[in-house]
Order: structure tokens, then C-alpha cells, then sequence
């Protein structure tokens, strides 16, 4: 790459992190700029630029989280987390209790469309797995009331909830390698739960840490 492109490059890069920047960041931009041209490595300049860039995204982010729709968004996919982790221990309580309607009705949430495909699995589940399953779930909803609360420390709930998640999926593992049906057949689907809850702490936590920085 010859040095005259590196420098369009980088100008180019630096007039878009500075077109994205939130508007109460509108002087750093400027000051970014004011940078690039203090630079006369034209590599480093675009080195430069490419942060600059990265810069200019995550505080869009981070005000992004920071409205009401963005944090309306966020509540609403934890609260979507914490139902999911409600979901198995009601299906085996309906099981177990002999509501076979209600068994019936969220069966057909289920892959196969029946609860009794799944019957297997829910005899060998010991009891203690439901309840983390509902603790999980619990813990999710306490990191959501502290976000819409505005109090702080939503994290350590989250992933306290998402660490009893992943000890669930382990011992779902067990049960389903000892009765030989497999609740979620698609390895992409289970996956992508995962991926979706990280995802959902990651950006809890980005949507609280300058506050808790301001606090400091």
C-alpha cells in the first residue's frame, strides 16, 4: 500500500469516527483530527485512524445503551432470558403434577411439537436441576430490576445466572446421553442460546459501567 493511499485512508477512516461520534463527544472527534494531522508516519496515521474508528463505535454504543429505547431493548431480551430458564421446570412440574393440558400447550413450544417425546428425559431429571433453573432465572430478574433501578451491581447477578445456565446444559448433557433423547437435536440452535445470553451480559455490562466508573 503506498503512503499517499495510507493517508487518504486514514483521513477517510477519521472523518467517519468523527461522524459518529455521539454529539456530547463532538470535541474529542475534532481532537482526533487535530492528531491525525500532527502525524507524519502515514502508517501509523492510519493505525491511528483504525482506533479512532473502533473509538468512535463504542461510544455510539454506549449512548446508544443509554436511551430509553436501547435500554427498553435490553430489558426486554433478559426478561426473555429469564422466561427461558422458567420454561423447562414448569413443563416437568405440569408432567409431574399431571396438568397435562398445560404439559400439552408447552409441548408445542418444544422441538417435535410433543411433550411426550420428552417424557424420558424429564423422569431421569433430578430435582435439584429444576431449581437451579428457576434460581438462574431469578438471578436474571434481579439484574433487570437493578438496570431499570438505575442502582448498580446488575452484572454479578447476570453472570451468577448465566454460570448456573452453563451448569444446567451440562447436566442436561448427562440426562440426555443416559436416556438417548436429545431435547434441542440442533447443536446451531443450543449454540446460539448461549451466544445470546453472553451477548445480553456484555452488553449489560456496557450499558452500566460509566455509571459505575462516575461513581468511583
Amino acid at each position: 500500500m503506498t503512503q499517499k493511499l495510507c493517508r487518504r485512508l486514514a483521513q477517510t477512516l477519521m472523518r467517519h469516527a468523527a461522524r459518529i461520534m455521539p454529539a456530547r463527544e463532538k470535541n474529542w472527534g475534532e481532537a482526533m483530527q487535530n492528531e491525525l494531522q500532527v502525524i507524519e508516519d502515514d502508517q501509523v496515521a492510519l493505525r491511528w485512524a483504525f482506533g479512532c474508528v473502533i473509538a468512535g463505535f463504542t461510544e455510539r454504543m454506549s449512548a446508544l445503551l443509554q436511551t430509553w429505547y436501547g435500554r427498553s431493548g435490553l430489558a426486554c431480551l433478559i426478561a426473555l432470558l429469564a422466561v427461558r430458564e422458567f420454561f423447562a421446570p414448569l413443563l416437568i412440574f405440569a408432567y409431574r403434577m399431571q396438568y397435562l393440558g398445560l404439559a400439552h400447550f408447552l409441548g408445542l413450544r418444544t422441538e417435535g411439537d410433543d411433550y411426550r417425546r420428552l417424557i424420558p428425559v424429564m423422569d431421569a431429571t433430578p430435582s435439584w436441576l429444576p431449581v437451579l433453573w428457576v434460581a438462574a432465572g431469578l438471578l436474571y430478574l434481579i439484574a433487570l430490576w437493578r438496570m431499570l433501578r438505575r442502582t448498580g451491581g446488575s452484572t454479578a447477578p447476570f453472570f451468577l445466572g448465566f454460570a448456573l445456565e452453563l451448569v444446567g446444559i451440562w447436566a442436561v448433557q448427562s440426562v440426555q446421553a443416559a436416556t438417548g433423547v436429545v431435547v434441542t437435536p440442533n447443536p446451531i440452535v443450543r449454540a446460539a442460546g448461549v451466544a445470546l445470553t453472553l451477548a445480553a451480559g456484555l452488553l449489560l455490562w456496557w450499558a452500566t459501567r460509566k455509571r459505575t466508573l462516575a461513581a468511583n
